[in-house]
C-alpha cells in the first residue's frame, strides 16, 4: 500500500472522529438541556405542593406581654355637661305715686310683675323691697277670682294675717297662677332704680275727691266662713256685693276687723287702681297705709268711684248677720 493511500484513510479517520466528536458533544449538550429543564420542572412542583407555614399560637404570656409592650389606646371618657344656670334679670323701681312713694317689680322684658302700697316716704319703699323678698320665701300666695270672672294673686305674710301685695288682674286664674310663677323667678334681684316720676301711661292709682252722700240703713255686712277662713261681704239693699274683705282666722277678728275697716271707709282712705288693661279697682287703706281690701273690677273709672260712694252710703249703719 502507498503512503498516498495511508495518508488518505487516515485523514478519512480523523474526520471520522471529528465529527463523532462534534456529535457527542451536541448530545451532551442536549442531556444537559434536558436535565436543566427536568430540574426546573420538579422545583416547580416541591413549590406548588409545599403547605403552608402555620404560626403557633402564642401563649397567653407571650400575649400579655406583648399587650404591655403595646397598650391599646383609649378614649377619656367624655365629662358631662355641668348644668346650665339660668339668672334672671328682674329689677325694682322706687318712685313717687298718689302722694307717696311705691315699688314694682319688673321682668326682664319690662313686664311689671308686682306693685307695693304706699309708703310716706322714698326710704320706707326701699325698705320695703326687703319685706316682700321675706314674703316671697315665707308668706303664701292665694289666687282671687271677682264676679266679672278676672283673677288676681295677694302675697300674705307667713300666718296669712297681714296682705303684703296684690298682683295685676288677669283673664284667668291659670294666668294669675302663671304670674306667681314670674314673681318668683325675678324677686331676689338686687337691682334698684329711683325714679323722680313715670309716664302718665303707668300710673296705676290716684287719689280722688269726694262729696258728702246721704248714708243709708238698709245694707248688711255677711260674716261667713269659708275654707276654713272667716270673711265679710258688704251688701246694698238691693244684695249687690259692694266688696269683700281678707280672710280672718276666726269670727272674734273678723269683727274687730270690722271695725277697722269702717274707721278707714268714714275717713275716706280710698284709692282708684288701674290695671294695664285699663280696669279699674278701688283699694281702702288704714292710717298705716296697710291694704284693708279692694273692691270689684270696673271697665271705667266713673263706675269704680260710683261703688266707692255706695260703699260709703251703706257702711256705716249696715247691720252685721251671721250666715
Amino acid at each position: 500500500m502507498c503512503w498516498f493511500f495511508k495518508r488518505r484513510k487516515k485523514d478519512k479517520n480523523e474526520q471520522k472522529d471529528s465529527i463523532a466528536q462534534e456529535q457527542r458533544k451536541a448530545e451532551t449538550k442536549d442531556i444537559e438541556v434536558k436535565r436543566e429543564e427536568v430540574k426546573k420542572v420538579e422545583t416547580k412542583k416541591q413549590t406548588e405542593q409545599t403547605p403552608e407555614v402555620i404560626k403557633k399560637p402564642e401563649k397567653p404570656e407571650e400575649v400579655k406581654l406583648k399587650d404591655q409592650e403595646k397598650p391599646e389606646k383609649r378614649q377619656a371618657p367624655r365629662a358631662k355637661p355641668k348644668p346650665k344656670t339660668v339668672k334672671y334679670s328682674g329689677k325694682y323701681e322706687v318712685y313717687p305715686e298718689a302722694g307717696n312713694y311705691k315699688f314694682r317689680l319688673k321682668a326682664s322684658n319690662g313686664e311689671i310683675l308686682a306693685v307695693s302700697f304706699p309708703y310716706s316716704t322714698q326710704k320706707g319703699a326701699i325698705s320695703g323691697i326687703e319685706t316682700f323678698k321675706r314674703s316671697v320665701k315665707t308668706g303664701v300666695f292665694e289666687v282671687y277670682t271677682d264676679k266679672s270672672n278676672y283673677s288676681q294673686f295677694v302675697l300674705m305674710n307667713s300666718i296669712g294675717a297681714r296682705v303684703i301685695i296684690v298682683g295685676e288682674f288677669y283673664n284667668s286664674s291659670a294666668q294669675a297662677e302663671s304670674a306667681i310663677d314670674s314673681v318668683k323667678k325675678f324677686y331676689n334681684s338686687e337691682k334698684i332704680d329711683t325714679l323722680e316720676k313715670i309716664a302718665d301711661s303707668e300710673v296705676r292709682e290716684e287719689l280722688v275727691e269726694f262729696e258728702d252722700v246721704e248714708e243709708n240703713d238698709k245694707g248688711k255686712y255677711e260674716l261667713y266662713n269659708e275654707s276654713g277662713g272667716y270673711y265679710l261681704r258688704l251688701k246694698a239693699n238691693n244684695a249687690q256685693v259692694l266688696f269683700v274683705s281678707q280672710g280672718y282666722s276666726s269670727k272674734a277678728s273678723a269683727k274687730s276687723g270690722l271695725e277697722t275697716i269702717k274707721k278707714a271707709i268714714m275717713d275716706n282712705r280710698f284709692t282708684v287702681g288701674r290695671d294695664k288693661q285699663n280696669r279699674y279697682q278701688f283699694n281702702l287703706y288704714s292710717s298705716t297705709y296697710q291694704l284693708i281690701l279692694t273692691g270689684e273690677t270696673y271697665p271705667a273709672k266713673a263706675n269704680c268711684i260710683s261703688a266707692i260712694n255706695s260703699v260709703r252710703k251703706f257702711a256705716q249703719k249696715a247691720k252685721l248677720v251671721e250666715v
